[in-house]
């Protein structure tokens, strides 16, 4: 909410439809937007260049990394597409667009540990709520015309996902506003 305030609210009221429909679903974490969580406890959690193609794309990923290493040797964030190499200690959390932006991390040295904590949302999920409340499937079966439409509009979704992405000038501006109250 405080870098991408847009994209978190457009994710709150996209979630807040799914949980009124459901009122049995339950939040992972009284304070987390994320629907999804997954902890990885492997001794050496490494991950080789990926996109998580299941996530929304127009959402960040929360990455949280733990263990015992030396961060600046050893387990660094890797965003290859934008050619980043980010020094990444234990503890420290990035948010990463992880459905368009292939990412990894470097080796761990002899006897360092990596283990890592993340959160994200399906895309899958998002669509369900996008389509009624239904599958593609079924938005096909009962809405031929307005599935049409949907697929016809995902450039245009494209667009005004890439619009609600904070921009450097905002964030300083944002931080300068709140920091003068």
């Amino acid at each position: 909410s405080t870098y991408a305030p847009r994209v978190y609210e457009r994710m709150q009221i996209r979630l807040g439809a799914l949980y009124q429909a459901d009122p049995s679903l339950q939040k992972n974490f009284k304070n987390s937007i994320y629907p999804a969580a997954s902890f990885n406890f492997g001794r050496e959690t490494v991950c080789y260049p990926h996109t998580d193609a299941a996530n929304d794309p127009c959402n960040y990923c929360q990455i949280t990394a733990l263990g015992r290493y030396n961060p600046r040797s050893s387990a660094h964030f890797v965003m290859y597409d934008s050619e980043l190499i980010i020094e990444f200690p234990p503890g420290a959390t990035i948010f990463a667009l992880s459905a368009i932006e292939r990412h990894g991390n470097t080796p761990l040295e002899e006897g360092e540990t990596r283990q890592s904590f993340t959160q994200y949302c399906a895309g899958g999920l998002l669509r369900w709520v996008e389509a009624g409340l239904r599958t593609q499937v079924q938005f096909q079966r009962d809405d031929p015309d307005g599935k049409a439409a949907f697929d016809r509009d995902a450039e245009e979704r494209k667009k005004a996902f890439i619009a609600l992405l904070s921009t450097h000038e905002e964030l300083v501006a944002s931080k300068s506003s709140h920091s003068s109250e």
